[in-house]
């Protein structure tokens, strides 16, 4: 029987390996507009379209080793949904290199003194073996500030995606995620890619989760 903490281990490793990838494509889409136009072109189509074939060269060098053809299309899939996002929304994630040049020794030096003791750095908190669900981001969507999403559409599409099959999921997720993205809400693509590759095995879980984290959130809105 695996115990827990091996399981959680292997979850924060598939974590950071899945978040590189998605940090990866949102740098390209920035970067370089033929990329960006080339994985758009995936949107809703399987990896043997015929419109996918620029993704190739693009997708492949980073696809994990041993990687199956399901987990393959749901790297393609996020992929595609980061490329379709506006172009504006690239624009905020760049990053000066020459600020965090310093490495770790600035952030430490910004942390303030805890209780008043001089020299004392707060220790990071341990990380987390899932991050934020799409279900949260449907839930955080109806919840924004300023524009928000109407809690009935949003119930609807979350109630639609976690009855999806695998091809399903795929082909439903581009709606949902140009209605979040209409709001303040953010997804997390790490998280969503890893949720896509766990759907064929894990569906019922994940589905569960995403229910939960939809519902936990959006109680706000009755109790206000």
């Amino acid at each position: 029987m695996t115990s827990p903490a091996p399981e959680a281990s292997k979850r924060q490793t598939n974590r950071a390996a899945y978040a590189a990838f998605t940090e990866h494509i949102e740098y390209l889409c920035r970067t370089d507009p033929g990329a960006r136009a080339a994985l758009r072109a995936g949107l809703r189509r399987d990896m043997n379209h015929p419109r996918t074939r620029a993704m190739h060269r693009l997708l492949t060098p980073r696809l994990p080793e041993g990687c199956d053809e399901k987990a393959a299309q749901a790297h393609y899939t996020v992929a595609s949904l980061i490329a379709a996002q506006p172009r504006h929304a690239f624009a905020s994630d760049h990053v000066d290199d020459e600020a965090t040049a310093d490495g770790p020794e600035v952030v430490e030096k910004q942390i303030p003194e805890a209780d008043g003791e001089p020299g004392e750095v707060a220790a990071p908190p341990p990380p987390t073996p899932y991050g934020p669900s799409f279900g949260a981001s449907l839930g955080c969507a109806v919840v924004a500030q300023g524009t928000s999403m109407r809690m009935s559409a949003a119930e609807s599409r979350v109630n639609l995606l976690t009855r999806q099959s695998v091809r399903g999921i795929h082909l439903h997720l581009p709606a949902a995620v140009n209605q979040v993205r209409t709001t303040s809400a953010t997804i997390d693509w790490g998280q969503l890619l890893s949720d896509l590759i766990a759907w064929p095995y894990q569906s019922g879980r994940i589905s569960r989760r995403w229910l939960q984290d939809f519902y936990r959130i959006t109680a706000r809105v009755d109790q206000d």
